[in-house]
């Protein structure tokens, strides 16, 4: 009885110390925006296009957006609600990061805050605010 435990122990304790075998990473895009009209673009198909009056939040996993290896574009364009209407006067920003998740850790990649304190006092405030991230899988 007492070889049957000891081998019942020793084959728990092997099995519990195993390492897991490491899976490839996931990506996942994180949007916040209010007050303007946005439009995320990933390897040139739209992932997200819409108008927000009030701040909304979303996530999206990026496991078939992206291409198998090589680079990977995002392109993140914010855009007046309507022409009458300033960037100022609807509070328009947005905000997009992109995440890496390995494991258990969050690596996060890039950062974009499109805000409109630039502008502000701008008499010809633009008609869309813009940028990229570039990133290799």
């Amino acid at each position: 009885m007492r070889t049957l435990l000891t081998f019942l122990f020793v084959c728990f304790a092997v099995t519990s110390f195993v390492k897991n075998e490491d899976l490839p990473p996931q990506y996942a895009l994180k949007i916040e925006a209010k007050g303007c009209h946005y439009q995320i673009v990933i390897n040139d198909q739209t992932l997200d296009e819409g108008k927000s009056y009030k701040t909304i939040s979303k996530s999206y996993n990026l496991g078939k957006e992206l291409k198998e290896n090589g680079e990977q574009d995002i392109k993140i364009a914010m855009l007046r609600i309507s022409r009458e209407m300033s960037l100022k006067a609807t509070q328009a920003y947005l905000k997009v990061s992109l995440e890496r998740n390995k494991n258990d850790s969050v690596e996060v990649i890039k950062v974009i805050n499109l805000p409109t304190f630039p502008y502000d006092e701008d008499e010809e405030q633009p008609q869309s605010i813009g940028g990229t991230i570039v990133f290799e899988r």
